[in-house]
Protein backbone atom coordinates (compact mmCIF):
# COMPACT_ATOMS: atom_id res chain seq x y z
CA UNK A 1 0.00 0.00 0.00
CA UNK A 2 1.03 3.48 -1.00
CA UNK A 3 2.28 5.86 2.04
CA UNK A 4 1.68 9.14 2.41
CA UNK A 5 3.53 11.66 5.06
CA UNK A 6 0.48 14.10 6.06
CA UNK A 7 0.58 16.53 9.25
CA UNK A 8 -2.48 17.76 10.88
CA UNK A 9 -2.43 20.48 13.02
CA UNK A 10 -5.80 22.61 14.40
CA UNK A 11 -6.25 25.88 12.69
CA UNK A 12 -7.38 29.20 14.22
CA UNK A 13 -10.98 29.60 13.88
CA UNK A 14 -10.45 33.05 12.24
CA UNK A 15 -8.96 32.35 9.26
CA UNK A 16 -11.94 30.59 8.04
CA UNK A 17 -14.06 33.76 9.00
CA UNK A 18 -14.28 35.98 6.36
CA UNK A 19 -15.40 38.84 8.89
CA UNK A 20 -12.40 38.43 10.77
CA UNK A 21 -9.89 37.22 9.05
CA UNK A 22 -7.56 40.07 7.72
CA UNK A 23 -4.29 39.79 5.13
CA UNK A 24 -2.25 38.49 7.45
CA UNK A 25 -4.09 35.41 8.44
CA UNK A 26 -4.44 34.99 4.28
CA UNK A 27 -0.68 34.82 3.79
CA UNK A 28 -0.48 32.31 7.08
CA UNK A 29 -3.22 29.98 5.75
CA UNK A 30 -1.90 29.97 2.17
CA UNK A 31 1.65 29.31 3.73
CA UNK A 32 0.24 26.16 5.72
CA UNK A 33 -1.79 24.85 2.19
CA UNK A 34 2.04 24.97 0.73
CA UNK A 35 3.37 22.97 3.47
CA UNK A 36 0.76 20.42 3.99
CA UNK A 37 0.83 20.08 0.07
CA UNK A 38 4.41 19.33 0.50
CA UNK A 39 4.37 16.87 3.71
CA UNK A 40 1.00 14.78 1.41
CA UNK A 41 3.37 14.06 -1.29
CA UNK A 42 3.82 10.40 -2.01
CA UNK A 43 7.03 9.06 -1.14
CA UNK A 44 7.42 6.95 -3.80
CA UNK A 45 11.20 6.85 -4.72
CA UNK A 46 12.79 4.05 -3.54
CA UNK A 47 16.89 4.67 -3.54
CA UNK A 48 18.37 1.35 -5.49
CA UNK A 49 22.41 0.43 -4.34
CA UNK A 50 24.63 0.14 -7.14
CA UNK A 51 26.38 -3.59 -8.35
CA UNK A 52 29.29 -4.95 -8.36
CA UNK A 53 30.56 -8.16 -10.04
CA UNK A 54 33.89 -10.02 -11.34
CA UNK A 55 34.08 -10.15 -14.85
CA UNK A 56 35.34 -14.14 -16.43
CA UNK A 57 37.76 -13.46 -19.14
CA UNK A 58 41.05 -14.64 -20.28
CA UNK A 59 43.53 -13.58 -17.83
CA UNK A 60 41.57 -12.05 -15.17
CA UNK A 61 40.55 -14.15 -11.83
CA UNK A 62 36.60 -14.03 -10.82
CA UNK A 63 35.97 -16.91 -8.91
CA UNK A 64 38.49 -18.85 -5.71
CA UNK A 65 41.82 -19.82 -7.02
CA UNK A 66 44.98 -21.25 -6.41
CA UNK A 67 47.92 -18.57 -7.28
CA UNK A 68 52.04 -18.84 -7.07
CA UNK A 69 53.66 -16.75 -4.79
CA UNK A 70 55.23 -13.50 -6.62
CA UNK A 71 52.48 -13.99 -9.15
CA UNK A 72 50.06 -10.99 -10.51
CA UNK A 73 46.58 -11.20 -10.12
CA UNK A 74 44.17 -9.45 -12.22
CA UNK A 75 40.90 -9.05 -11.56
CA UNK A 76 38.12 -7.40 -14.28
CA UNK A 77 35.79 -5.40 -11.79
CA UNK A 78 32.30 -4.23 -13.07
CA UNK A 79 30.07 -2.00 -11.30
CA UNK A 80 27.04 -0.07 -12.18
CA UNK A 81 25.09 2.83 -10.31
CA UNK A 82 21.44 2.62 -9.02
CA UNK A 83 19.99 5.86 -8.28
CA UNK A 84 22.66 7.93 -8.40
CA UNK A 85 26.43 8.07 -9.53
CA UNK A 86 29.37 6.13 -8.19
CA UNK A 87 31.63 7.81 -6.00
CA UNK A 88 34.40 4.70 -4.42
CA UNK A 89 36.18 1.49 -4.85
CA UNK A 90 38.04 0.09 -2.86
CA UNK A 91 39.46 -3.26 -1.94
CA UNK A 92 40.16 -4.81 0.87
CA UNK A 93 42.46 -7.84 1.91
CA UNK A 94 42.74 -9.83 5.01
CA UNK A 95 44.34 -13.25 6.00
CA UNK A 96 43.35 -15.07 9.06
CA UNK A 97 43.91 -14.11 12.29
CA UNK A 98 44.41 -10.45 11.25
CA UNK A 99 42.00 -7.36 10.58
CA UNK A 100 41.92 -6.61 6.97
CA UNK A 101 43.93 -3.83 4.83
CA UNK A 102 42.92 -1.31 2.36
CA UNK A 103 45.00 -1.84 -0.66
CA UNK A 104 43.16 0.17 -2.77
CA UNK A 105 40.89 3.45 -3.00
CA UNK A 106 39.65 4.58 -5.93
CA UNK A 107 37.75 7.92 -6.03
CA UNK A 108 35.21 8.70 -9.30
CA UNK A 109 31.90 10.42 -10.03
CA UNK A 110 30.80 8.30 -12.40
CA UNK A 111 27.52 6.06 -13.37
CA UNK A 112 29.38 2.88 -14.65
CA UNK A 113 32.88 1.74 -15.46
CA UNK A 114 35.16 -1.49 -16.02
CA UNK A 115 38.63 -1.64 -15.00
CA UNK A 116 41.58 -3.93 -14.23
CA UNK A 117 43.33 -4.04 -11.25
CA UNK A 118 46.19 -5.98 -10.38
CA UNK A 119 48.14 -7.43 -6.89
CA UNK A 120 51.14 -9.65 -6.26
CA UNK A 121 50.24 -13.06 -4.70
CA UNK A 122 52.16 -12.55 -1.19
CA UNK A 123 53.22 -15.81 0.82
CA UNK A 124 49.95 -16.12 2.88
CA UNK A 125 48.35 -19.19 2.59
CA UNK A 126 45.20 -18.18 2.23
CA UNK A 127 43.80 -14.46 1.49
CA UNK A 128 40.57 -13.13 1.63
CA UNK A 129 39.79 -10.05 -0.99
CA UNK A 130 36.86 -8.20 -0.75
CA UNK A 131 35.95 -5.58 -3.75
CA UNK A 132 33.25 -2.51 -2.02
CA UNK A 133 32.06 0.03 -4.70
CA UNK A 134 29.66 2.97 -2.85
CA UNK A 135 27.84 5.66 -4.58
CA UNK A 136 26.53 9.23 -3.47
CA UNK A 137 23.78 7.79 -1.16
CA UNK A 138 26.18 6.05 0.74
CA UNK A 139 24.51 2.78 -0.62
CA UNK A 140 27.15 -0.32 -1.82
CA UNK A 141 27.83 -3.09 -3.07
CA UNK A 142 30.35 -5.71 -2.74
CA UNK A 143 31.75 -8.93 -4.37
CA UNK A 144 34.72 -11.64 -2.24
CA UNK A 145 37.02 -14.65 -3.06
CA UNK A 146 39.34 -16.48 -1.58
CA UNK A 147 42.89 -16.48 -2.85
CA UNK A 148 44.85 -19.58 -1.82
CA UNK A 149 48.91 -19.98 -1.91
CA UNK A 150 50.46 -22.86 -4.41
CA UNK A 151 52.67 -24.30 -2.42
CA UNK A 152 54.38 -26.17 -5.56
CA UNK A 153 55.95 -22.96 -6.74
CA UNK A 154 59.39 -22.17 -5.57
CA UNK A 155 61.00 -18.38 -5.66
CA UNK A 156 62.49 -16.84 -8.48
CA UNK A 157 65.55 -15.62 -9.14
CA UNK A 158 67.30 -11.83 -8.67
CA UNK A 159 69.61 -10.01 -10.57
CA UNK A 160 72.34 -8.11 -8.45
CA UNK A 161 73.23 -4.46 -10.11
CA UNK A 162 76.38 -3.03 -8.54
CA UNK A 163 77.17 0.73 -8.11
CA UNK A 164 74.44 1.99 -10.37
CA UNK A 165 74.93 6.12 -10.95
CA UNK A 166 72.81 8.79 -11.94
CA UNK A 167 73.74 12.56 -12.30
CA UNK A 168 70.70 14.83 -10.86
CA UNK A 169 68.45 17.12 -13.73
CA UNK A 170 71.99 19.99 -14.07
CA UNK A 171 74.68 17.04 -14.63
CA UNK A 172 74.41 16.05 -18.02
CA UNK A 173 75.97 13.03 -18.05
CA UNK A 174 76.03 9.77 -16.94
CA UNK A 175 72.04 10.56 -16.88
CA UNK A 176 69.38 11.28 -14.73
CA UNK A 177 67.03 8.23 -15.97
CA UNK A 178 67.53 3.96 -15.41
CA UNK A 179 65.59 1.89 -17.13
CA UNK A 180 66.27 -2.04 -15.86
CA UNK A 181 66.30 -3.56 -19.49
CA UNK A 182 68.33 -0.41 -21.05
CA UNK A 183 70.70 0.88 -18.05
CA UNK A 184 71.56 4.66 -17.18
CA UNK A 185 69.78 7.13 -20.30
CA UNK A 186 70.40 10.47 -20.51
CA UNK A 187 66.89 12.74 -20.61
CA UNK A 188 67.35 12.95 -24.75
CA UNK A 189 67.38 8.83 -24.57
CA UNK A 190 64.54 9.07 -22.06
CA UNK A 191 62.42 10.27 -24.15
CA UNK A 192 63.06 7.85 -26.98
CA UNK A 193 61.96 4.96 -24.36
CA UNK A 194 59.51 5.98 -22.30
CA UNK A 195 58.06 2.53 -21.94
CA UNK A 196 60.99 1.68 -20.65
CA UNK A 197 62.09 3.61 -17.72
CA UNK A 198 61.59 3.01 -14.36
CA UNK A 199 63.67 4.90 -12.11
CA UNK A 200 64.91 8.66 -12.35
CA UNK A 201 66.84 10.73 -10.07
CA UNK A 202 66.84 14.59 -9.09
CA UNK A 203 67.36 17.13 -6.84
CA UNK A 204 64.42 19.79 -5.29
CA UNK A 205 63.80 21.15 -2.34
CA UNK A 206 62.78 19.84 1.15
CA UNK A 207 62.73 16.74 -0.42
CA UNK A 208 66.47 16.84 -1.71
CA UNK A 209 67.80 13.82 -3.55
CA UNK A 210 64.99 11.81 -5.03
CA UNK A 211 64.89 8.65 -6.61
CA UNK A 212 61.29 8.66 -8.22
CA UNK A 213 59.75 7.48 -11.59
CA UNK A 214 58.58 9.48 -14.53
CA UNK A 215 54.71 8.62 -13.45
CA UNK A 216 55.12 10.81 -10.11
CA UNK A 217 54.44 14.15 -9.60
CA UNK A 218 58.06 15.50 -10.30
CA UNK A 219 58.25 18.92 -10.01
CA UNK A 220 57.47 21.18 -12.83
CA UNK A 221 60.95 23.20 -13.80
CA UNK A 222 63.18 20.38 -12.58
CA UNK A 223 63.75 18.77 -16.36
CA UNK A 224 64.34 20.84 -19.11
CA UNK A 225 61.73 19.79 -21.41
CA UNK A 226 59.11 18.64 -18.25
CA UNK A 227 57.62 15.24 -18.42
CA UNK A 228 54.16 16.37 -18.66
CA UNK A 229 54.75 15.88 -22.92
CA UNK A 230 55.64 12.22 -22.40
CA UNK A 231 53.30 10.08 -23.83
CA UNK A 232 53.99 7.11 -21.66
CA UNK A 233 54.84 7.79 -17.93
CA UNK A 234 55.17 4.67 -15.63
CA UNK A 235 55.07 4.70 -11.69
CA UNK A 236 57.51 3.16 -9.47
CA UNK A 237 56.17 3.04 -5.70
CA UNK A 238 58.79 3.04 -2.83
CA UNK A 239 58.54 1.77 0.67
CA UNK A 240 61.54 2.50 2.98
CA UNK A 241 62.54 -0.24 5.01
CA UNK A 242 64.91 -1.02 8.32
CA UNK A 243 67.33 -3.79 6.33
CA UNK A 244 70.76 -4.53 7.78
CA UNK A 245 73.33 -4.43 4.91
CA UNK A 246 74.29 -8.06 5.30
CA UNK A 247 70.55 -8.96 4.97
CA UNK A 248 70.47 -7.25 1.94
CA UNK A 249 73.62 -8.43 -0.23
CA UNK A 250 72.32 -11.84 1.59
CA UNK A 251 68.95 -11.75 -0.89
CA UNK A 252 68.90 -15.00 -2.75
CA UNK A 253 66.11 -14.99 -4.45
CA UNK A 254 62.49 -13.14 -4.58
CA UNK A 255 61.16 -14.00 -1.46
CA UNK A 256 62.46 -11.00 0.43
CA UNK A 257 61.55 -8.26 -2.55
CA UNK A 258 58.24 -9.19 -2.48
CA UNK A 259 57.67 -9.87 1.10
CA UNK A 260 58.93 -6.56 1.62
CA UNK A 261 56.42 -4.33 -0.36
CA UNK A 262 53.07 -3.59 1.18
CA UNK A 263 50.25 -3.47 -1.22
CA UNK A 264 48.33 0.35 -0.65
CA UNK A 265 51.68 1.58 1.31
CA UNK A 266 54.29 2.89 -1.72
CA UNK A 267 54.77 6.43 -1.70
CA UNK A 268 55.53 7.71 -5.43
CA UNK A 269 58.83 8.62 -4.06
CA UNK A 270 62.07 8.13 -1.97
CA UNK A 271 63.42 11.10 -0.72
CA UNK A 272 65.88 12.34 1.33
CA UNK A 273 68.50 10.05 0.01
CA UNK A 274 71.57 9.55 1.93
CA UNK A 275 73.99 6.79 2.54
CA UNK A 276 72.51 3.43 3.59
CA UNK A 277 68.84 4.27 3.31
CA UNK A 278 67.05 0.90 1.55
CA UNK A 279 64.11 1.36 -0.39
CA UNK A 280 61.63 -1.58 -1.21
CA UNK A 281 59.82 -0.73 -4.98
CA UNK A 282 57.52 -1.84 -7.09
CA UNK A 283 57.31 -0.48 -10.59
CA UNK A 284 54.36 -0.69 -12.94
CA UNK A 285 55.16 -3.95 -14.66
CA UNK A 286 55.27 -5.49 -11.02
CA UNK A 287 58.64 -5.86 -11.03
CA UNK A 288 59.76 -6.35 -7.51
CA UNK A 289 63.33 -5.05 -6.01
CA UNK A 290 65.31 -3.11 -2.99
CA UNK A 291 67.82 -0.74 -3.50
CA UNK A 292 70.47 0.65 -1.31
CA UNK A 293 72.29 4.09 -1.36
CA UNK A 294 75.61 3.69 -1.57
CA UNK A 295 76.75 7.36 -1.66
CA UNK A 296 75.11 10.85 -2.44
CA UNK A 297 77.36 13.92 -3.86
CA UNK A 298 76.27 17.42 -4.63
CA UNK A 299 73.11 18.90 -5.18
CA UNK A 300 70.89 19.37 -8.25
CA UNK A 301 74.76 18.71 -10.34
CA UNK A 302 75.49 16.10 -8.28
CA UNK A 303 75.00 12.35 -8.89
CA UNK A 304 73.68 9.35 -6.57
CA UNK A 305 75.10 5.90 -6.20
CA UNK A 306 73.07 2.76 -5.72
CA UNK A 307 73.12 -0.93 -5.23
CA UNK A 308 69.91 -3.01 -6.48
CA UNK A 309 68.29 -6.38 -6.35
CA UNK A 310 65.85 -6.72 -8.40
CA UNK A 311 63.76 -9.23 -9.83
CA UNK A 312 64.81 -11.52 -12.91
CA UNK A 313 62.23 -11.72 -15.07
Amino acid sequence: MDMFLCTYRKLPNNLFNPVRANSHSIVVLLALAFIFSISCEKDNKLQLPPNIQLISQAGSISTDSTIAFGQLMTFTIKATGGSTNLTNLYAIKSVPGQNGSRVMDTSMNISEFIVNKSFTKTFDDTEYWTFIVRDKNLLSDSVSLIITRDTSSGFGQVRFLESIEMSAQNLAAPGSFFSFDLGVLDQNQAFQNQESIHLLYYYYGEDENVIASPGANVETGVYEGNLENWDTRKTTRFIELDLPPDDFYAIANDSLLIASYNEGSGKRKAKNLVMGKTFSFKTQDALFGIFRVLEVEGTNSGTIKIDVKVQDK
